[in-house]
């Protein structure tokens, strides 16, 4: 089945957003380092005051950007809650929805349906950012020693240390929601185990319900995006073992 994703524009763009704000924080840094190389050069003072003025405008630039991208994620994220609730249950939430997203299309509509949709988004969600916090540690170790340096042996004025710490804080705090977007994630996906091998038919809605309710819980505490060319790159691989999850599972 060909795959089809209507809410996938919505993440593009939110991604086009995330981009251009990884750019303005090099920039900053990069215009941070230039300032304090021609300090140690006494260029001219003119030349120094319009790299000020350049890193104020980045500044005020990337706060305003990094607002609209959390309004265009959480607006994304309700399309993708609408179109995941439309597959599992018989409702007609969004305009257009999703195929070829879910690999459960033999299951009847109902709550197990649900269920079984966000035990697979589970699994994908836990590996693709297990895979993503490796990259990231990487990238964050590099660039916090190269930060830091700068810091502590050539920037002695208080504006570009405080701009020269945006990269790396941003970094941080990124890496550490990913990790916990990771650990929660693949806490759901355990939970989802237990519950589709253990649970009573009984109680089987209530707590497919309940672990959905923290998935969900998870991503919009996290909201991050999850990265389109690991996702790409692991997607057959994912889906492959999904399906022998699904029969280890008796799904």
């Amino acid at each position: 089945m060909t795959r089809k994703v209507p809410y996938q524009k919505s993440y593009d763009f939110v991604n086009k957003i995330n981009s251009t704000l990884s750019i303005i924080l090099i920039l900053t840094t990069t215009i941070s380092i230039a300032i304090l190389v021609l300090d140690k050069l006494e260029t001219p003072h003119k030349f120094t005051h319009i790299l000020n003025v350049v890193l104020v405008i980045l500044s005020v630039s990337y706060f305003i950007l990094e607002i609209l991208q959390r309004h265009l994620f959480h607006e994304a994220e309700f399309e993708r809650k609408n179109d995941f609730i439309d597959n599992g249950l018989k409702l007609k939430l969004s305009e257009e929805n999703s195929s070829g997203y879910f690999n459960n299309d033999d299951l009847k509509k109902g709550v197990y349906k649900l269920g079984v949709n966000c035990f697979e988004s589970s699994f994908f969600t836990k590996s693709i950012t297990k895979k993503m916090l490796k990259k990231h540690l990487i990238q964050a170790g590099i660039i916090f020693l190269l930060i830091f340096t700068l810091i502590f042996t050539v920037a002695n004025n208080l504006l570009i240390q405080i701009l020269l710490l945006a990269l790396p804080y941003s970094i941080l705090n990124d890496t550490l929601k990913l990790y916990r977007l990771y650990k929660n994630t693949d806490t759901v996906f355990k939970h989802f185990t237990y519950i589709f091998n253990t649970s009573k038919k009984g109680k089987l809605d209530y707590l497919i319900l309940n672990n959905i309710i923290n998935y969900e819980k998870s991503l919009s505490r996290a909201a991050i995006l999850l990265d389109n060319k690991i996702f790409k790159k692991m997607n057959n691989d994912l889906s492959i073992k999904w399906n022998e999850l699904k029969e280890k599972h008796k799904i």
